[in-house]
């Protein structure tokens, strides 16, 4: 009966102290967090956010290891609603992408032939919003965010440190912080391309901060899909508006 007993006391022991870590570890990311917002411009200014349009350019290497050059332009209204129009130079000729999410409702047209998303395209647009979100650290004080700590890590020659972010009915999302300024560094996710279905692992990586109305945006964009990289991109002509026309997240 004793045996059973400190048996019983010593799971019971182990329990408490593995939730009392978890605990402490989810104060501790938390921390990272409201450090990071705080380093970005605060939440009140972050999470006013309600409309903005820039450009970008930069090169795709999804079609030679030399990367093609391409030009962009973006918008972007609350949490459901982008469009974004891509012009790719190849062979002396230039190919037009347009991919619009409006609500429920997302399209995407190749040199003029738009079709509708299905649903499992749509929904990974979506989760592709979501992680926006979550790396411009917007909402995440609102119910449902879980942080989790992964450590110190080196994002190319600077000292950074991880949370791992989750939310019920998304994939876990992981954020690397400048230990120095609190910047975001890095971005780490599982992610599906939309139209193959493929999973892969996308890192974005982020540089060249300015203050764009009151909040630290970085203006330099690296992205690579399975350790390979993907795209490069420097934006621009960043304005930020109160609404945008609905015309913008019209079918094209």
């Amino acid at each position: 009966m004793r045996a059973r007993l400190c048996v019983i006391l010593g799971v019971s022991l182990l329990f408490v102290c593995a939730s009392q870590g978890r605990a402490d570890g989810e104060a501790d990311a938390r921390k990272v967090i409201d450090r990071a917002i705080k380093a970005h411009g605060g939440a009140d200014k972050i999470n006013n956010f309600k409309a903005a349009t820039f450009k970008l350019k930069g090169k795709y290497f999804g079609m030679s290891d030399d990367g093609t050059d391409y030009t962009g332009e973006f918008a972007l209204q609350g949490r459901d609603k982008m469009r974004f129009e891509i012009n790719v130079e190849a062979g002396g000729m230039t190919f037009k992408i347009v991919h619009v999410i409006n609500g429920d409702k997302g399209w995407v047209q190749m040199m003029g032939n738009t079709q509708e998303m299905d649903k499992d395209a749509l929904a990974e647009a979506k989760e592709g919003m979501y992680a926006g979100q979550v790396s411009a650290l917007s909402g995440l004080a609102e119910k449902g965010f879980k942080f989790e700590p992964l450590g110190e890590v080196k994002v190319g020659d600077r000292p950074a440190i991880g949370v791992r972010v989750s939310h019920k009915g998304h994939r876990d999302i992981n954020l690397f912080f400048d230990k120095k300024t609190n910047r975001l560094l890095k971005r780490e996710r599982r992610a599906k391309d939309e139209m193959s279905g493929q999973e892969f692992t996308e890192v974005e990586l982020y540089d060249g901060y300015k203050e764009i109305g009151g909040v630290q945006r970085p203006l330099k964009l690296t992205i690579l899909r399975d350790d390979k990289k993907y795209v490069t991109g420097e934006s621009s002509d960043y304005t930020l508006q109160d609404k945008l026309d609905d015309s913008t997240f019209a079918k094209p």
